[in-house]
């Protein structure tokens, strides 16, 4: 590996997300921006399905996200957390990220280049949506990267639920007999070492 490759890699993965979930998140935005009814002109015909989509990627994602997070808890225990991503920085790029997705769709559909108002709907429906995806995301980041380490990093996953009288005794476990010492039954005490 190239010195100083890892840590540009580490600092686009958080570009990368934002880019990559600008496109669903800008569909949730638009018909925020239409204040929840969706168009019935010709030009927004694909508009359903596409919400659909949008929400079934960011939906699974989260659940996904989710999923790792329990079962880290539950295989590895307490997991470490790690600075999360600024939310300035998460919440700006989101924005700008999902308006450049809906003023590039809006000129598409309408063949010319949006006018004010259009750009104002779509700042008022992206704004909440850049801001709950951020908040989210930054939760995220704090945890998902050190979760995923930690069930990396287990060799024989062991529930952590049970407390330690609970848990069933490993199956190689083997009694040692030591001559000399009294073995103790129920109720007794054994003297001192």
């Amino acid at each position: 590996m190239y010195p100083g490759k890892g840590k540009s890699v580490s600092r686009l993965r958080p570009v990368l997300l934002v880019v990559g979930l600008a496109v669903p998140l800008a569909e949730v935005g638009h018909l925020i921006g239409y204040g929840l009814r969706v168009p019935q002109d010709g030009a927004h015909g694909y508009f359903p399905n596409a919400l659909q989509a949008a929400g079934a990627l960011v939906g699974a994602g989260l659940l996904g996200a989710l999923g790792v997070l329990i079962l880290a808890r539950f295989l590895a225990g307490e997991v470490s957390r790690r600075k999360p991503w600024s939310f300035a920085l998460l919440f700006s790029g989101l924005l700008f990220a999902q308006m450049g997705v809906f003023l590039v769709q809006e000129g598409l559909e309408a063949h010319a280049v949006p006018v004010l108002a259009t750009v104002a709907s779509g700042l008022l429906g992206q704004q909440p949506v850049a801001l709950l995806a951020a908040l989210a995301l930054r939760w995220l980041s704090a945890r998902l990267g050190p979760a995923i380490r930690s069930l990396a990093g287990l060799r024989r996953p062991e529930l952590v639920i049970l407390p330690p009288l609970l848990r069933p005794a490993p199956a190689f476990t083997v009694a040692v007999y030591r001559p000399g010492r009294p073995t103790r039954t129920g109720g007794q005490r054994a003297p001192p070492a």
